[in-house]
């Protein structure tokens, strides 16, 4: 990765941290890495690690390809997964949620009273 490239992750990952009002030094308690280096990846100055980019990534709520390159993936096509939920009852629909929730927020599915 190019200098240019590395400040390029660092200006996407300040702008985020930003946006979620947190410090260097929270965001990276959130994501459980050190704060300097944290510090030195939004400066450009650092590369990080798969393992770094995943918990950066799920901190700031960004994808890794939009953390990496600036840009995301296509969205998918859900013309199918909606036409399954048209046919659904109520009660489906809310067990259908839960079970996306589940899926999406792992972890944070237990703090929740369902």
């Amino acid at each position: 990765m190019t200098k240019q490239e590395r400040a390029s992750v660092g200006r996407r990952l300040r702008q985020q941290r930003n946006r979620l009002q947190l410090t260097r030094k929270q965001f990276a308690e959130l994501a459980g890495i050190g704060a300097g280096y944290y510090g030195q990846i939004e400066a450009g100055a650092a590369q990080m690690s798969i393992d770094t980019l995943i918990k950066i990534s799920r901190t700031s709520r960004l994808s890794t390809e939009y953390i990496l390159f600036g840009s995301e993936c296509p969205a998918p096509d859900i013309s199918s997964l909606q036409l399954l939920l048209d046919r659904c009852t109520p009660r489906e629909l809310r067990l259908a949620e839960k079970v996306l929730q589940l899926f999406l927020l792992r972890g944070d599915f237990q703090e929740r009273n369902w």
